[in-house]
């Protein structure tokens, strides 16, 4: 309940929420949920919880706000029942303001196992990337905002968190994603802040964008090419490398790197040194064409 509510609720009310609980199989929910508590609290420490949480100021959550979660949405649903959440009723017994997806995640997060994903729907896909788009400041996204946004305007059984958010935005959702096939500089620029940063793949993406014109390789794009180079695994660079490499990669795995990056360097050295040679052939009208061989023949440019 929030702070506009609570002086109408007298020990009556919260004694017949709390009688609910004695309605919860502990044992039995502690292999769904992670219980933030092992017996139930009495009656007067309920109260106190609800003090102590509603005099918190910050935006984030603390332990006691958690707990009081746990336990307003068990007393109203004791077998934590898919489907039966009342969250606008738990909105009102809170402490202070919560959104209803706000709850809803909360809570979610409390599950042992994983909710199953769902696939993004391309009107769920719109949605996201309009909000994104037209947000204040795409340099600086607040995640959780965009999230709750989203999931206003869609109004799905499915909420999206975050994080959910997030990753799609960034792994397929961001014009700015690069689905070019990768060029051998590109790839060596790769192989390069790859050695020295580790397996820092957000950072990589973001510096790496700024050498191909923002143009950016998601992170899935730069852990499959990193992949790729397991088939050099054990191989040994000839040259030595001046870049420092990150003390997070084994002498194998920074060997196997370096092996790629004087691979990549020696066919670009190739491409830049080599020299064309052109003859003057005398055609049967006599006079003189340029040609060029191709599988033994000659062949009239």
């Amino acid at each position: 309940m929030n702070s506009s509510q609570s002086s109408q609720t007298d020990l009556n009310d919260w004694a017949l929420i709390y009688q609910n609980l004695q309605l919860i199989e502990t044992e039995y929910l502690s292999s769904k949920l992670q219980l933030l508590f092992k017996t139930l609290p009495n009656f007067n420490d309920f109260i106190k919880l609800y003090e102590s949480s509603k005099t918190e100021s910050k935006d984030t959550w603390n332990l006691n706000e958690e707990l009081f979660l746990q336990l307003i949405v068990l007393s109203l649903n004791p077998k934590c029942i898919k489907n039966r959440f009342d969250w606008e009723k738990v909105q009102k017994l809170m402490p202070k303001y919560r959104s209803l997806s706000e709850l809803c995640f909360k809570f979610q997060s409390f599950y042992k196992a994983l909710l199953p994903r769902q696939p993004w729907s391309y009107f769920e896909d719109q949605t996201l990337q309009q909000i994104i788009l037209d947000y204040p400041s795409r340099c600086k996204k607040k995640w959780s905002s965009i999230a709750n946004q989203y999931n206003h305007i869609c109004k799905s059984e499915v909420l999206r968190n975050a994080k959910q958010c997030r990753e799609r935005w960034n792994n397929k959702l961001d014009p700015q994603i690069n689905r070019e096939p990768w060029s051998k500089s590109e790839e060596l620029n790769f192989l390069q802040l790859l050695l020295q940063n580790g397996r820092k793949w957000a950072e990589i993406s973001t510096k790496l964008s700024i050498i191909t014109k923002y143009k950016r390789r998601t992170e899935f794009a730069l852990k499959h090419k990193f992949k790729q180079l397991k088939k050099y695994y054990g191989s040994k660079p000839k040259a030595k490398c001046d870049i420092k490499f990150c003390p997070s990669w084994n002498i194998q795995e920074a060997e196997m790197i370096r092996y790629k990056i004087d691979l990549l360097q020696e066919k670009s050295r190739m491409c830049q040194t080599q020299k064309f040679s052109f003859c003057e052939f005398l055609c049967s009208d006599h006079e003189f064409c340029l040609v060029i061989i191709k599988n033994g023949c000659l062949i009239k440019i």
